[in-house]
């Protein structure tokens, strides 16, 4: 099944929120980018680990769900997860998320144990 990343993004993050965000994510890549392969752009941050080390797309969107994206009723529109496999990725999402959990009062995230 795999080692899974979780997270709860019940609103928009603000001008300001994602321009830390982003600046946070400009760090990430400085420091361990020869990691991941980022397919980032203005509104979404998504990237992979690198050949062999690859496993599921971290992607998060500045914009929360609306309602037109609900798949299946009942679905919980903030939810989301980044299965990584434990790969070395794993280190850029775990940073990142928990970077946005500091700023964001109403930003939720845990990972399997």
């Amino acid at each position: 099944m795999g080692y899974t990343n979780y997270w709860h993004k019940y609103n928009d993050f603000t001008e300001t929120e994602w321009k830390q965000i982003k600046e946070e994510f400009e760090y990430i890549k400085e420091t361990i980018g020869f990691l991941i392969v980022d397919e980032s752009t203005d509104d979404v941050i998504k990237f992979n680990g690198i050949d062999e080390n690859e496993h599921e797309d971290f992607y998060l969107n500045k914009y929360a769900r609306e309602e037109k994206d609900r798949l299946y009723q009942g679905q919980d529109l903030s939810f989301d997860f980044c299965k990584t496999n434990r790969k070395p990725y794993d280190i850029a999402v775990w940073h990142l998320l928990t970077f946005i959990n500091r700023i964001c009062p109403h930003f939720a995230i845990s990972r399997d144990r």
